[in-house]
């Protein structure tokens, strides 16, 4: 699989160094970059329940006692491995700094 150059994580080294192991190991076993890609996209979900996300669903209906944003979460987990742009909003990571965010177990 190639990085593509005009994406964010082309210029993190952390990434990049993650790629290229990932790479390498895709040339060690026997599965071809197209079939392992499809078995990927079977086991790895577009969308996860994330925090942030989570907690603003919560705030609206404790808040304003709104259960559209919370029905809106439902409805695109639902369907967690479906890609849409109906969802882009909930693939993004918090919008606080890193480690500007806390969360406790349990929510």
């Amino acid at each position: 699989a190639t990085l593509n150059p005009e994406s964010a994580l082309s210029s993190d080294a952390e990434f990049v160094s993650w790629h290229r192991d990932w790479n390498a190991r895709l040339g060690r076993q026997p599965e071809s970059g197209g079939e392992v890609l499809p078995k990927m996209r079977a086991h790895n979900p577009v969308v996860i329940p994330r925090n942030h996300k989570v907690e603003e669903a919560l705030a609206a209906a404790s808040e304003s006692r709104d259960l559209r944003v919370m029905h809106r979460l439902l409805k695109v987990l639902a369907s967690p491995y479906d890609a849409s742009a109906d969802e882009a909003e909930y693939r993004e990571p918090s919008p606080l700094a890193p480690g500007a965010y806390q969360t406790f177990c349990g929510t």
